[in-house]
């Protein structure tokens, strides 16, 4: 399992991934795909579509990203104008962005915050709802956006803020950096990139991923050997705040990982969903080319529907 942190340099290198195969036409095509199966997708409570059904066009879309900008711990002020109906969001500081930009090994996507626009835009002008972004800031992981109703464009300074608007002013501090349903949307990618190029592809694409984000890793389990994966291990199920369903066994030639469940499966069955049969490579893969990289050798024993598994490393 990738922690749902993870996630985002998974995206923005899938996002590189596929421009290398079939250009920018490529990542758009992938973008549209998001858009109707996850951001659209109203199977799940969680998606903006379902939001939007349960509770209106305007009041859904709002209600949506109460959730969201929460789960992401987003630095955000947001003016929302109910008589108006407008939202204006000013994301000061937007920890998806600020997490790439963060990580000196790896280069973001040159356009990755676009998808944003592009995959709720798609689904907010089903239900008659405009949405412009300005990215102008983005290499500073700060932009602003505008929420309206089509036709109904904000007159004057909709920054202003008085007392018929409401406002959020929400500051990273103020939630965890929590966002499960980074889980399903990892899963999503790895679905359409075996379904448009096959199985093998997954397992490339994983593979290197597994070498180049984790570079860091790797050259410090050279250096200290195993007791830095086990570090590596356990502060992924810490921060996902699922410590007690890992158990580790360390001694001077091996490290045997018990997994009782995979908390990210679990959420997906909350949610009504299940993992594709893509999703065991996230772990068997990423892992093999950790271990492959520095020397050990990697075996995963079992591995359960439910995510239930066996890692073992040794030297």
């Amino acid at each position: 399992m990738l922690s749902c942190t993870e996630f985002i340099p998974l995206y923005s290198e899938f996002f590189k991934y596929l421009e290398k195969r079939g250009g920018k036409d490529a990542v758009m095509e992938y973008w549209f795909y998001i858009s109707d199966n996850s951001i659209g997708d109203k199977t799940n409570p969680n998606s903006l579509a379902s939001f939007i059904e349960r509770e209106g066009g305007f009041k859904g879309a709002i209600s949506y990203w109460n959730h969201t900008l929460s789960e992401e711990a987003c630095d955000i002020l947001r003016v929302i104008d109910e008589k108006n109906r407008y939202c204006y969001e000013h994301m000061r500081h937007c920890p998806s962005r600020g997490m790439l930009n963060s990580v000196s090994h790896i280069e973001p996507y040159h356009d990755y915050c676009e998808h944003c626009k592009v995959i709720y835009s798609r689904v907010l002008e089903k239900y008659g709802i405009v949405y412009e972004r300005d990215h102008s800031k983005i290499d500073n992981a700060e932009c602003s956006s505008i929420l309206y109703e089509y036709g109904n464009p904000p007159k004057g300074d909709f920054t202003v803020v008085d007392g018929e608007k409401t406002v959020y002013d929400m500051h990273a501090d103020d939630n965890k950096y929590l966002h499960r349903d980074f889980h399903l949307l990892g899963d999503l990618a790895l679905l359409y990139c075996g379904e448009k190029f096959g199985d093998e592809a997954v397992v490339d694409f994983l593979y290197g991923f597994g070498l180049y984000y984790f570079a860091p890793l790797i050259e410090r389990i050279k250096e200290r050997g195993l007791p830095a994966l086990r570090e590596h291990i356990e502060g992924v199920y810490l921060k996902e705040e699922a410590s007690e369903l890992i158990s580790l066994a360390e001694s001077d030639n091996a490290l045997r990982v018990k997994i009782e469940k995979c908390p990210a499966i679990e959420y997906m069955a909350s949610l009504g969903k299940a993992p594709t049969k893509y999703y065991i490579e996230e772990t068997r893969t990423v892992y093999r080319a950790i271990a492959e990289a520095t020397g050990l050798s990697f075996t995963l024993s079992y591995y359960e529907p439910d995510g239930a598994a066996e890692l073992v490393f040794t030297k």
